[in-house]
């Protein structure tokens, strides 16, 4: 084979070769930044749902202290009505005592005075 010839085909396939390494440079160039936007995507959308957790850990809590607001406000008017109740027993056996000691004193008045 002529050396021309040889040297033809060698400088051919180095073109060749040099051509198909630029093409994949260039794809795993592309390929990276391709990559690199992705990432940044899941990072803006794991951002967006961060903040959207912490809004309703935030709400949670609201509702937590409401609750738990309410919920004092409650055992404290069930100890006001329980506070109430016991007082209202307490001023009814005071009256009915009353009554009984006024019932005991009328009877005695009428032991005494038969015709009254």
């Amino acid at each position: 084979m002529d050396p021309v010839l040889i040297a033809v085909i060698v400088l051919v396939v180095l073109a060749l070769l040099a051509l198909a390494v630029m093409t994949a440079r260039r794809r795993s160039v592309v390929r990276t930044r391709q990559q690199r936007v992705e990432a940044r995507a899941r990072e803006a959308q794991g951002s967006r749902q961060r903040e959207a957790a912490d809004a309703e850990l935030e709400e949670g809590e609201a509702q937590r202290s409401f609750a738990d607001r309410e919920r004092e406000a409650a055992e404290e008017a069930a100890r006001r009505a329980r506070d109430a109740d016991d007082e209202a027993k307490r001023r009814l056996a005071s009256a009915q005592e009353q009554r009984d000691a006024s019932d005991a004193q009328i009877e005695q008045a009428r032991a005494i005075d038969p015709d009254r």
